[in-house]
């Protein structure tokens, strides 16, 4: 999307998109000027009914009044869809065919599995909606982020949440959006013993109830260990703009398949991804700096992400040793 605006701008098409507003920080520097539209998602799940109706005709109409010739989809959630087809414009583009069936003008037949290995990341799946607009192929890689340096009142937050500056930072991202991404919590406390126990500073990531439980219950098995310093604990304090701030200070991060991790990545962090039955060759992370860590079991082809016979043995059996190794390796000069 960043390069499809670029492109726009340098052919003087008007371009509008349209992103979730939990975005809207992180993203607004790095397009365009007004090029943006923000969708209020977690203020409309959040609201009564009738405030609801008032905060999605007041995106829809924003979207309506920019005219425009087309309209294209290139995700496959309602949200989309709905603000699609209801735009105003004049030619509307899907990408599903199996959700985009009724009021668009004509669907691309994109596959977005079972493609060669070469194509197969979701990143080449978008990219054939943009090729089907004449831009030329970009560089495959993830969003250019414009971010700020630390501001003193971000470091201040930071340092009273018990970060300390000068000190080598990892940052752990135990949780994830579907349980089988999610590594042991057992296996991660039994990491960040080995981390705290090198001398380094283990710090603690994650928003909301799920990931301050995940985080609450690591702290409570360190409590086995004999050791001289706790993980800091940031889960919850920080925006998504500061948390990509917190992450440019970091020596490296170390996580499952998750949102933390991917904007790590995006930002050049160094990175360790623990990966289970996700296919990485379509998710997986753009960047060289993130490293994959699979366990050695092939999957059970009775098995699926959501039901697995053997407890996603393929997470399971990536043991703490062998990750703490990788740590070391990532940070060594």
């Amino acid at each position: 999307m960043q390069a499809y605006a670029e492109y726009c701008q340098s052919q003087h098409i008007e371009l509008k998109i349209v992103i979730d507003e939990s975005f809207r920080t992180l993203c607004e520097n790095s397009f365009p000027n007004d090029c943006l539209i923000y969708f209020p998602r977690k203020k409309i799940g959040q609201a009564n009914f009738l405030k609801k109706i008032a905060l999605y005709w007041q995106c829809l109409k924003q979207i309506r009044s920019f005219k425009a010739n087309l309209a294209f989809n290139i995700e496959e959630d309602s949200a989309t869809n709905h603000l699609t087809r209801f735009s105003a414009a004049d030619f509307k583009l899907g990408c599903s065919s199996i959700r985009h069936k009724k009021n668009y003008d004509h669907v691309l037949p994109l596959r977005f599995e079972n493609r060669p290995l070469e194509v197969a990341h979701r990143w080449h799946s978008y990219y054939d909606v943009f090729a089907a607009l004449n831009m030329p192929e970009p560089e495959k890689a993830y969003i250019k982020l414009t971010l700020d340096d630390l501001s003193a009142p971000l470091q201040e937050k930071l340092q009273q949440a018990g970060w300390q500056p000068d000190r080598p930072t990892i940052a752990l991202h135990a949780g994830a959006t579907k349980e089988y991404k999610k590594w042991p919590l057992s296996h991660m406390a039994a990491l960040i013993e080995k981390i705290i126990a090198e001398g380094l500073q283990a710090v603690l990531l994650g928003a909301g109830g799920a990931d301050q439980a995940a985080n609450s219950e690591i702290v409570q098995k360190l409590d086995n260990y004999k050791l001289n310093a706790r993980p800091v604990d940031l889960c919850n304090k920080l925006s998504l703009t500061e948390l990509a701030q917190f992450l440019q200070q970091c020596d490296l991060m170390v996580g499952n398949d998750s949102g933390p991790f991917h904007l790590g990545s995006a930002i050049g962090v160094k990175g360790i991804v623990l990966w289970g039955p996700t296919n990485k060759d379509i998710w997986g992370p753009l960047e060289k700096n993130s490293e994959v860590v699979c366990g050695n079991f092939t999957c059970d082809p009775a098995c699926n992400k959501g039901h697995c016979l053997h407890q996603h043995r393929c997470l399971q059996e990536i043991s703490p040793d062998q990750v703490f190794e990788k740590v070391k390796a990532k940070l060594a000069p």
